[in-house]
């Protein structure tokens, strides 16, 4: 451990120390040229608009904010600028993703009543104040509502997840409160026993700032396919704990609650332009930008920050190659604002060249200031996508990072990029390797393996509420991320067999960083295998390089020579060749996309009540705490050649010992589901 910490400490004092002026991998008057011409500014103006829609899927709302990114390319020189739409019916596939119907609400509001004495002695209540209003914030109705009038009496039912906590509570014709989402408690509560409505005063996402904030209006769902047809008003805690002081004093609690919305058959809406690629044999492929478009008002840092982001860089890229100060760009440059997850997965499976893509710059929440506690990173990918581009980004990463952290310490920087209505922090950019949760994760999955770069901010105390505004937007964030994003888009699209010597050198010095880092597993137990996977790791970068260049064998061989003298030396002597007798599967190919995708999930739906014993994969957290990513990745590493026995071993690689009967019984009920089929 030792060893390898300081090689890392090494390198980044190093690279503090002598902070070079040189941009990485792409030429300093490229750089240059884009980072005066990208603006923060532009890009915050942009999100203070966006920011003013509700911008749920296939809404009247999405379909406004879809024409504003639309106009703005236009304006920017984009002829090509068109909007794609997509049935949202309730009932079309778009490989696994089931089409959730339109949603739409007219109206919703939620009252608590006070009781009023006539001079005839008779009770009635009268509003006392409004703790819901889909007018003012549409935040307090939770998603996929629909219509109801109540006037109820109000029962806290905890959790709402268990028996005991209906145990001696009538709820039936009452509205229940819950800490729950309204979607975790809707069959047991109104479905089976019968209450009216529902109020969730559900925590914000986990991070050390959780439940401190009891002003915070939470993102609610229900589901777009339900059983029971219900509605969910999203409360503070601060609201939940003053309704729960009146019922622990014994009063009686009694609300008004109104709601018309609906689900329709209607469409989903997806912008889409393009800088076309001018070489003769590879013009048509593609590096893709891509952010998310939808989510509750006011959606700013997710992801208002990263639609306008790569708006931006758009923007730049455009008017720096129509003056002449770029040219034109080899590979297709497009860039694409679907709804989150769903839409990429419908974008990807109505297209018939996704591997013309070859590479994904993804953004999902790239703005946020210092009050947010936001932690800016750039993911790599999963290891099931090996790929040279996260070697690129981390090195073109690091580089902003000192320059920025140069500066801020008041030092010399020619590329500080700060906005002069922003912030003059460091960025000091996280770089890492799998990193679930956006649209990136459908691109990087094992139907469509499309490498590339995701930035997204983590933790974010403000996500998914009602604090997620404009305010808390910092326009140095947004250029740093246009900046970024623009420069890897750039370099990927214009990269020709030339660039493959420096390229070449990147991956060795970044092997020797991997290298040291297997030296902490080496007495760990578990590991077996881990030095076989990473050294293929190693050569699966090295071919990645073909989807962008011609490579010399003379210079594929020495490379693959290098990694092999390079991780001989951490191999350890407990490493031990295992008989192997387990199944190969490969993937059926007329079932592309995730087992879970928004809003449906596939495997839920098909799955029998007999195999469900064996998805002990999914709520396995391991040492990272964070199930998604095992099944994820093990379905990723199924190619037909990989056995169970060797997925297990990659997925000990990537994330630590699992045990392999959870691996093993995953497979086999995604096999009886036909997603996968024995070789």
């Amino acid at each position: 451990m030792r060893i390898a910490f300081s090689l890392a400490m090494a390198f980044c004092l190093i690279s503090f120390n002598t902070i070079s002026e040189e941009f990485p991998l792409i030429d300093n008057d490229t750089a240059n040229a884009i980072s005066k011409e990208i603006s923060g500014v532009s890009a915050k103006r942009h999100l203070d608009q966006v920011t003013l829609y509700h911008r749920t899927r296939a809404s009247k709302q999405f379909r406004l904010a879809s024409e504003y990114v639309q106009q703005q390319l236009i304006g920017y020189g984009f002829d090509n600028a068109v909007i794609r739409t997509y049935p949202a019916d309730g009932k079309t596939f778009f490989g696994t993703q089931k089409s959730r119907p339109a949603w739409d609400v007219e109206f919703a509001e939620l009252w608590l009543l006070k009781e009023n004495q006539t001079q005839q002695g008779k009770t009635i209540w009268s509003r006392d104040k409004r703790l819901a209003s889909w007018q003012a914030m549409p935040l307090s109705l939770a998603q996929d509502s629909l219509s109801g009038e109540v006037q109820a009496e109000l029962v806290d039912i905890g959790s709402g997840l268990s028996d005991e906590d209906y145990r001696g509570k009538a709820v039936k014709g009452k509205l229940v409160l819950t800490s729950s989402q309204p979607g975790a408690v809707v069959e047991k509560a109104v479905g089976e026993l019968g209450a009216v409505g529902i109020l969730s005063y559900a925590p914000n996402q986990k991070s050390a700032w959780w439940k401190e904030d009891d002003r915070l209006v939470r993102w609610g769902h229900l589901s777009s396919f339900p059983q029971t047809k219900s509605f969910g008003f999203m409360i503070s805690l601060g609201e939940a704990r003053a309704l729960q002081d009146k019922l622990n004093a014994g009063e009686k609690v009694i609300l008004d609650a109104k709601v018309k919305a609906e689900h329709f058959k209607g469409e989903y809406h997806l912008v889409d332009a393009a800088i076309e690629g001018t070489d003769d044999q590879v013009g048509n492929h593609e590096v893709l930008f891509t952010c998310h478009l939808d989510h509750p008002r006011p959606g700013a840092n997710d992801n208002a920050s990263g639609c306008v982001a790569i708006l931006e860089a758009a923007r730049t890229l455009n008017k720096l190659i129509k003056e002449g100060v770029l040219p034109k760009p080899r590979r297709t440059l497009r860039f694409i604002w679907p709804a989150e997850i769903e839409g990429s997965l419908i974008y990807l499976s109505e297209r018939d060249d996704t591997d013309n893509i070859k590479a994904n710059i993804h953004m999902d929440m790239v703005g946020g200031n210092p009050d947010t506690k936001a932690v800016f990173r750039i993911s790599g990918g999963p290891m099931s996508t090996p790929t040279f581009i996260a070697d690129v980004g981390h090195a073109l990463g690091q580089f902003i990072n000192h320059q920025t952290l140069a500066f801020a310490s008041g030092q010399a920087a020619q590329f500080p990029l700060n906005s002069v209505e922003g912030g003059k922090e460091p960025w000091l950019a996280q770089m890492e390797g799998i990193s679930m949760g956006s649209d990136h994760q459908i691109f990087n999955s094992g139907s469509w393996k499309i490498p590339g770069l995701y930035l997204h901010d983590w933790p974010d105390r403000y996500i998914h509420t009602n604090f997620d505004t404009a305010a808390n937007i910092d326009p140095t964030k947004l250029k740093r991320a246009a900046f970024f994003g623009a420069i890897n888009g750039w370099y990927l699209a214009n990269l020709e067999d030339s660039d493959g010597e420096q390229v070449l050198h990147l991956l060795k010095q970044n092997a020797l960083q991997r290298s040291a880092a297997m030296l902490q597993r080496q007495g760990e137990e578990g590991y077996a295998a881990t030095h076989q996977v990473l050294l293929q790791v190693e050569n699966d970068k090295l071919q990645s390089l073909k989807n962008f260049m011609h490579l010399n064998d003379a210079d594929v061989k020495q490379s693959r020579t290098f990694y092999r003298s390079l991780f001989a030396l951490t191999e350890s002597r407990k490493n031990k060749a295992q008989q192997d007798k387990s199944i190969v599967y490969r993937r059926n190919e007329s079932i592309k996309g995730t087992m879970n995708a928004f809003g449906y999930s596939y495997l839920d739906a098909h799955i029998s009540e007999q195999d469900k014993s064996k998805l002990g994969l999914r709520s396995y957290q391991g040492f990272r705490g964070r199930g998604g990513e095992y099944t994820y990745e093990v379905l990723n590493l199924v190619d037909g050649e990989r056995s169970v026995q060797q997925i297990h071993e990659w997925l000990v690689a990537e994330f630590g010992p699992i045990p392999y009967q959870l691996v093993e019984g995953y497979l086999e009920v995604l096999a009886s589901i036909d997603v996968l089929v024995e070789q």
